[in-house]
Formats: structure tokens, sequence, C-alpha cells
């Protein structure tokens, strides 16, 4: 009953603080004396400090002083590795950034140079100040493909990086001596539209991304939805088109093979170079898309036609997708989809009958490193909870950092 008074308080902290003794006492129905012990005990651990702050009010007497989580007790540094850099952040335990990183990479180059890369990105953060000030430190890396989110494993990212079976969770809890969470992009970004985006207000939705690749992250009754074999959401290995089956793709799935924004590119170049008119000319000053959706207005035969293919093929994706989950919202992120959103959403509204929202993401490319920090901020909480849950092993709280290297997450984020 102790330590679950103790996590208790810790959580009202968290998420309802600054709060008095009074206030913590009177919400969580606990005595004062109570209270008392267990802030003491979490004052102790360095979880909870006293603001120096008094409530403001008419009363005469001794104003209370507020407490706070401690939000400087920890540190998450969340990672996204693309198909062109690699990104990192730095958060306090409250989410408010302290450091940032880019570098970039060369593919070409394999798994070994672009992880150590990222190793490179990271370690400059993790001595910062020399040794280690934060005791409860994690690493959570966003990366594309399958990604055995238990053991840390990128099983493989054909589409991009080539890689099959990266240990990539060992290979930086090894070199770091930190907790590690690998998890695929586009799952941990649907937990940053659940946390602050399009997906706050829902209990099952989906995000639907298209860059180099297309994937779509599922959140299922409040939780994000891995799937048997870690291939949830695996769209780009959908089949449109029955003709299509069996022949080559390079590699990639039939519907990234088709509508990713590489290929989209080549398409619209080689257009440009075997049909006449104004494509060529606009493709001098603007990006493709936005030169294939002008040659369209223009009047261009072949970029219309285009133009239509694309959004008839990403708007039945998209129904298939509805079909398949029934999300209350489907939220679409990526250039193309926002070149062609009233199009798409036409497609879909003339399929699917029943009320689905459907609405472009308003994160943007960052959502992919703010779910990387929603899953480490999340794990961090977890480990922290179940430390005053269990004393024993927590021990090292007043002391020193234990020097053993902790093994990578064994449950998904």
């Amino acid at each position: 009953m102790k330590t679950m008074n103790t996590v208790g308080l810790l959580t009202l902290l968290r998420e309802y603080g600054p709060l008095s003794r009074s206030d913590l006492a009177r919400i969580s129905k606990l005595s004062k004396p109570t209270v008392s012990e267990q802030i003491n005990d979490l004052m102790s651990r360095g979880l909870v400090v006293e603001t120096g702050e008094k409530r403001p009010g008419s009363q005469r007497g001794k104003k209370p002083t507020l407490l706070q989580f401690n939000e400087d007790c920890g540190r998450v540094i969340a990672a996204r590795v693309s198909a062109t850099r690699v990104q990192v952040w730095e958060a306090r335990l409250d989410g408010s950034l302290t450091h940032q990183t880019v570098l970039p990479i060369q593919l070409e180059l394999g798994p070994g140079y672009v992880i150590q890369t990222l190793k490179d990105a990271i370690r400059p953060i993790l001595n910062n100040g020399g040794g280690d000030p934060f005791r409860r430190r994690l690493i959570s890396v966003a990366t594309p493909g399958l990604v055995d989110v238990r053991n840390g494993i990128v099983l493989e990212t054909d589409n991009i990086f080539g890689w099959r079976n990266v240990a990539l969770g060992a290979d930086l809890n090894w070199e770091f001596g930190v907790p590690v969470i690998v998890d695929n992009d586009v799952n941990l970004a649907v937990l940053a539209e659940a946390r602050s985006g399009g997906g706050q207000d829902q209990q099952s939705f989906v995000l639907v991304q298209l860059d180099t690749g297309i994937g779509l992250g599922i959140f299922l009754n409040g939780a994000a939805y891995h799937g048997q074999h870690w291939a949830a959401g695996e769209i780009a290995h959908m089949v449109l088109d029955p003709a299509l089956i069996g022949s080559p793709t390079g590699g990639r799935g039939h519907l990234e093979s088709a509508v990713a924004m590489d290929r989209v590119t080549e398409r619209v170049h080689k257009l440009a170079q075997s049909s006449p008119g104004p494509l060529a000319s606009l493709l001098k000053r603007m990006p493709p898309v936005d030169a294939l959706l002008e040659a369209e207005k223009q009047g261009h035969k072949e970029a219309g036609q285009l133009v239509r293919e694309l959004a008839e093929t990403l708007g039945v994706a998209v129904v298939n997708v509805s079909a398949c989950y029934d999300p209350g919202k489907i939220i679409l992120l990526g250039p193309l989809f926002s070149a062609l959103f009233d199009r798409i959403r036409t497609v879909f509204e003339s399929i699917i009958r029943w009320p689905v929202q459907l609405e472009l993401s308003g994160l943007g490319e960052d959502v992919f490193l703010r779910g990387a920090l929603v899953a480490g901020l999340a794990r961090i909480f977890d480990r922290m909870d179940l430390e005053l849950e269990s004393p024993a092993v927590g021990g090292a709280a007043n002391g020193a950092p234990s020097q053993r290297k902790e093994e990578p997450a064994h449950e998904p984020a």
C-alpha cells in the first residue's frame, strides 16, 4: 500500500503539478501525515522538488509550498534514422528539449556506417558535462522497416536501407550502457498523433505516411498495434491490380512502387521527356508534384491522367485501410497527400459510406521524433514506477548509478 501511494502521488505531480501537500492529500484522499512521509521519500530520491513558490490567495497565515515532479532527474534521447540523415533530440522528463543534432548519411555505405553516424550524434549528448549526471536515461530510435520491438532488431528495410536482421538496440545498449527502444518510425509517429496531434480525441485511428516509402501506423483501442510478425501496417505490399501479381518490384511492395515519392518523381521526369508540352519547362523551376499539377491546369492531357491515377490509387488504398481497421479517423502525412487531398477524399467518400474523418497531419516531419520521445518517456516512467514498487531493485536511487549495462527493452513500446 505504501508503494502504491508513492507511485500515485508521483503520477499526480507529473500530470497536474505543481501541487501543495494539502492538494495532494485532498485529491488522493490520503492523510496529510501519509502524504508528507511519501513526499519526503520522493524528494530523497530526487524525483520531486519544491518550487519555492507559494500558492497565491487572500487567506492569512503561511501559504503552502508547491511541489513538482523533477523533470531534470533524467533524460530521454529520441533519434530518427531516415533516408538522408540522422536526427537526435535530448529532452527532459517533461518533454522539453535540451539538445538537437542533425547529421547527414550515405545509405550506400551500409548499416555499419549509418549506425556509427547515429552513435556519433548521441555520444556528445551523453558525455555533456562529463560522466553521467542522470541515472535515468533512455534512447528511443525511430527507423524505417519491420522492427522486432521486443528485441530491438531491424528485421528488414528493403525499400530504403536494404538492412536485414540488424541488432540496433543491442548495439546501442552495448555502446552506451542505457536502455534502448527501437521501433518503426510510423508506429512511433502514431503515438505522437495520439498524444498531441489529430488522434487526441480518438480511441482508434490510423496514420498513413508517404514519402520514399509508404507505411501505416495503427492505434486500436487506446494502444499502438504491431501485429504478430511486427508487420501490421506494411501497406507497401498492397496489390490493387491483380494483373501485377508476380511482376518485379525491385524488392519493394507493389503499392510503394507505384506511389512512393522517388517513383513519382521518376514518372514525372519520364513524362516530361516523352510528351510535348509545358511539363519540361515547369520542372526547371518547381518540384515534380507541383510541376505535374500545374501542367494539368495548363491542359497537359498526360499530366492529368497521371494525377488521376495517383489520386485514385491512394484513395483506394485508404479505403482498404478503413475497411480493415474501421478507425474513427484516418490521418494522412506526406507531400503527395497534401497535394491530392481533395481528390483522395472524393474517392474515399464515394466508396466508404459510414462516417470516418479524413484529415492531414498537423505535426509535420517532427512527428517521428515526437513519437520516439513519447515512447521513451512512457518507458522511463514505467521503470520509475517499478523502482518505487520494488525498493530492493531501485536501491541505487540515492547513490551512484549501477555500472551494469542494461539489456534492451523486452516489451513493445
